[in-house]
């Protein structure tokens, strides 16, 4: 009786989680359609605030969701023409750009293709706009914003990469040494490691 409850169980645990992949996918769908959408409109219209914010509204939240968005064989595999834009309407949406990107990166990981889009939109933004970075990196715990810091530390050739010193630069400037020196320090732990 213990091994049928058992197996009864297991069989409507994986019933469910089938259930509930094949609903993720269609909801991925969905939204990456609605994103394809808003990046056709933005293209059609870029000066257009409702076409912006339409974009910025569609666009992934979380590092989970922006996997399942730009992940290769995802719908829409590579993301790079997905992130690019980003970057440029942070002129007119700094603060909502910002969060994005953050809330990304605090939870990202250096891979090639799509994640390494994140972190070179997260590097020029935050040297670009680096008060308002400064301000949404010190609101993330501790564990976060040293995540996100060497999230944008992982490059193989740091020399081919001046977004980054840009931002130590910046940090310095506005007077926050202590975080500058973190981002030199997460930059001397990876060029010390292997190559890949």
């Amino acid at each position: 009786m213990k091994h049928a409850l058992f197996l009864c169980v297991c069989m409507f645990v994986v019933r469910c989680s089938g259930q509930s992949t094949v609903e993720q996918q269609e909801v991925v769908s969905v939204k990456a359609t609605i994103l394809r959408r808003a990046l056709m409109e933005l293209r059609a219209t870029p000066d257009d605030r409702v076409a912006q914010i339409r974009y910025l509204e569609a666009f992934p939240k979380t590092y989970k969701e922006y996997r399942w968005f730009f992940d290769l064989g995802q719908p829409l595999y590579d993301g790079h023409v997905y992130v690019d834009p980003i970057s440029a309407l942070a002129k007119n949406h700094e603060r909502t750009v910002g969060n994005i990107l953050v809330n990304l990166s605090k939870d990202a990981h250096y891979e090639a293709d799509a994640p390494s889009y994140l972190q070179e939109a997260t590097c020029r933004y935050a040297g670009e706009h680096t008060k308002t970075f400064l301000t949404l990196l010190n609101q993330l715990p501790r564990d976060r914003q040293n995540n996100l810091i060497t999230f944008l530390a992982d490059v193989e050739n740091h020399r081919a990469y001046p977004e980054y010193q840009i931002v130590i630069d910046h940090l310095k400037v506005l007077g926050e040494d202590m975080l500058a020196k973190k981002f030199e320090l997460a930059r001397s732990k990876r060029e010390k490691q292997p190559h890949d």
